[in-house]
């Protein structure tokens, strides 16, 4: 019995060696090594799948923190995130914290987890107070901005938001423009109460100015300018969202529809959306003319239309309708 205790001892002991040895390579490695990430994961899953959660604490709480160990701590207090368990997580990456041994630079890694700890726990304003620590570092300036980007995101304050987003090359980062033109827009709306107002449009031109194909800024200002009687603006601003964006063809046509009853041009909006017909074939525009001749009290015309854009092209949806 004291024997096969002692063979079952040295296989435990041999396994954490094998997971430590491995994890602390690989981690001096990462940049040489593009697979060391999944190696740390597939360790990792062997360790956590073969013992107890009592064993991995005693083993956890027994491993010295330095700089051949700090890499192993780290990986399994991410592992535990990842795995839900953030409470955990916390109190591993919070204890490296406690170990005034530790340089800035190998703290640096600790700090950066443990705020993505906090974020996934909801603890927004600790989460942003470790990330503003950062933004001066070199390797983690970039990283820790971007998940600042994100806290700002849930907590919804979009003028912080949008101030860090500004700080990025948008040439480099698309992504980045187009979200820092929705947090104008969101301070848009925001502005607005009910109505667009002067402050309003004034975040809707920076949003624009950050991506000029916002369409949500666009179909602001086109419905601000059909608001004050140009339905001439209205209809050219809309069109030119069309043309340079037309997956958002769908939230424009309705305030194209408006403007045409406004100004009673049904057979100039009928030419201009069977012409988007003919170049598109998408079968939305097809039932904004079937709409359009249904408003101007021409229904037959409207079906006889509809029935022969069918026959030539197909649709369920024109079926439907």
């Amino acid at each position: 019995m004291h024997e096969e205790s002692l063979l079952l001892f040295l296989f435990i002991a041999l396994v954490i060696g094998w997971v430590i040895g491995g994890l602390t390579r690989s981690t001096r490695n990462k940049q040489q090594n593009p697979s060391s990430n999944s190696n740390n994961k597939h360790r990792l899953q062997l360790l956590f799948d073969s013992y107890s959660d009592e064993a991995l604490d005693n083993f956890i709480h027994s491993l010295d923190v330095n700089g051949e160990t700090l890499g192993l701590h780290i990986s399994i207090g991410k592992h535990f995130r990842t795995e839900g368990e953030v409470e955990k997580a916390i109190l591993i990456h919070q204890n490296l914290m406690s170990h005034p041994e530790l340089s800035k630079l190998q703290t640096e890694p600790v700090v950066y987890e443990l705020a993505k700890d906090y974020k996934a726990a909801g603890l927004f304003d600790r989460a942003e107070s470790l990330l503003e620590q950062l933004l001066e570092s070199k390797g983690f300036e970039f990283k820790s901005r971007k998940l600042l980007l994100d806290v700002y995101e849930l907590e919804k304050d979009w003028l912080k938001a949008a101030e860090v987003g500004a700080r990025f090359d948008y040439k480099k980062h698309h992504d980045i423009k187009v979200r820092v033109a929705q947090y104008y827009c969101e301070l848009a709306e925001e502005a607005a109460s009910g109505s667009v107002s002067a402050e309003s449009l004034s975040y809707y031109k920076k949003a624009l100015k950050t991506d000029k194909l916002c369409a949500r800024a666009h179909l602001a200002f086109a419905r601000a300018s059909l608001d004050s009687g140009d339905v001439r603006a209205t209809v050219s601003r809309l069109r030119e969202l069309i043309a340079n964006t037309p997956e958002f063809l769908e939230l424009a046509l309705p305030l194209l529809l408006e403007c045409t009853q406004h100004s009673e041009t049904f057979s100039q909006y009928r030419d201009y959306l069977e012409q988007l017909y003919r170049d598109t074939g998408n079968v939305n525009v097809l039932l904004a003319i079937f709409d359009a001749y249904l408003q101007e009290g021409q229904a037959e015309a409207g079906f006889e239309y509809l029935e022969q854009a069918t026959l030539q092209q197909p649709s369920l949806s024109a079926v439907n309708a």
